[in-house]
């Protein structure tokens, strides 16, 4: 996957961009002054299928669309960050999924090309449910550690399956 963001990004989305660089199979780039069309090429180049374009809000990350080809995003999720200091490191070509929501589960391990992992909670992307029933993404590096980003889903959709749900 590549990750880029929308045009005239804040510091704090670019930040956010090459966090999520360090914890999925993923590469980032700065976008600077590139059509969407133009970053389709770069992903071509660099034998990826699906872009991922963070928006912001205010200055915030807010929303990850997914495009794969096309001028309309297949995939959506709007999100809140963690955007404390960004920590630790997963092994990407190891990284895993462990989804406690069966829509979720039927968008996001297509986009990022991952296997469905139960146990260890090692080089692992989990997605469930906090106490206050909202759902997050969180990473877990090598030695089984919680690392940053942590990201909160307040909505989503899967454009190309239907799916969608709200939190």
């Amino acid at each position: 996957m590549l990750i880029t963001t929308s045009r005239k990004p804040s510091q704090r989305t670019r930040s956010f961009g090459r966090a999520l660089e360090r914890v999925l199979p993923a590469r980032y780039i700065n976008r600077g002054k590139m059509s969407l069309r133009d970053v389709y090429l770069k992903a071509q180049e660099l034998n990826f299928t699906t872009v991922m374009v963070i928006s912001e809000r205010n200055g915030n990350p807010s929303r990850l669309e997914f495009y794969n080809g096309g001028d309309e995003a297949e995939s959506y999720l709007l999100i809140s960050v963690d955007l404390s200091l960004p920590s630790g490191r997963v092994d990407t070509k190891k990284l895993g999924i462990k989804c406690e929501s069966p829509s979720l589960d039927n968008i996001l391990i297509p986009l990022f090309e991952l296997e469905e992992k139960d146990v260890p909670n090692n080089n692992l992307l989990w997605i469930k449910k906090t106490e206050d029933e909202r759902m997050v993404m969180e990473f877990y590096d090598n030695k089984g550690i919680l690392i940053r980003p942590r990201i909160y889903l307040r909505d989503w959709k899967g454009v190309a399956n239907g799916n969608s749900a709200g939190s």
